[in-house]
């Protein structure tokens, strides 16, 4: 199905005044979002990450469903919308696929993290194969805990600017695009928004 006939499943109600409801919580049009939006967020969603996990992340692909969990991570999406700012069907699909996807890259992070934590232990304990340096665990480790320095510093920041950097960093979001899901008015507007994200940023990860 297209993105045009999903999409007409939302045409019984304007779309800001379903956005609006949603906001409010009713379970009517939170539940109308769901079925309009959902199968074309599913579908972009996975297609991004699918491809991800074959080639980077085979060892993971067989155990992360993205077809088992995009459904209840969207859910939760929905039930707060207060950082989206756009107007259009177009960005609301853009954006849920920004945090769908961002929140889904966190969960394979934690199932990554895990998995070096393992290998770490069993080289710790003489387990490493051979011909793995001795060094590796050591610099696995030192990878892993500057990504959560990383995470740490970001959750500092407002969910806004969280978004605005991820999607930068990740290349997911044009400025153009986020200036439109996040509300700063303009791409010049976005772009300085960004810089100085960047710099609140760098001044965290410096921090005692």
């Amino acid at each position: 199905m297209s993105p045009a006939a999903i999409l007409s499943a939302v045409e019984s109600t304007p779309f800001l005044e379903l956005l609006s409801k949603a906001r409010e919580g009713r379970a009517e049009a939170l539940e109308e979002l769901f079925l309009g939006f959902y199968p074309v967020v599913q579908r972009l969603v996975h297609k991004g990450l699918a491809r991800d996990l074959r080639v980077n992340r085979p060892w993971l692909a067989a155990r992360f469903s993205t077809g088992d969990v995009v459904q209840e991570v969207f859910r939760s999406v929905l039930k707060d919308l207060s950082t989206f700012a756009g107007t259009t069907e177009g960005a609301f699909i853009k954006y849920l696929t920004m945090v769908v996807s961002n929140r889904l890259v966190d969960a394979i992070r934690y199932h990554e993290a895990g998995r070096r934590d393992g290998r770490r232990t069993a080289a710790l304990n003489g387990a490493s194969g051979p011909g793995r340096g001795s060094e590796e665990p050591e610099q696995q480790a030192a990878a892993a805990e500057e990504l959560e320095r990383m995470q740490r510093a970001l959750a500092q920041l407002p969910e806004r600017e969280r978004l605005l950097l991820r999607a930068r960093f990740e290349g997911t979001g044009t400025f153009k695009d986020l200036g439109e899901q996040l509300g700063y008015g303009s791409e010049t507007s976005v772009r300085r928004a960004f810089y100085a994200a960047q710099a609140r940023l760098a001044i965290l990860l410096v921090g005692p």
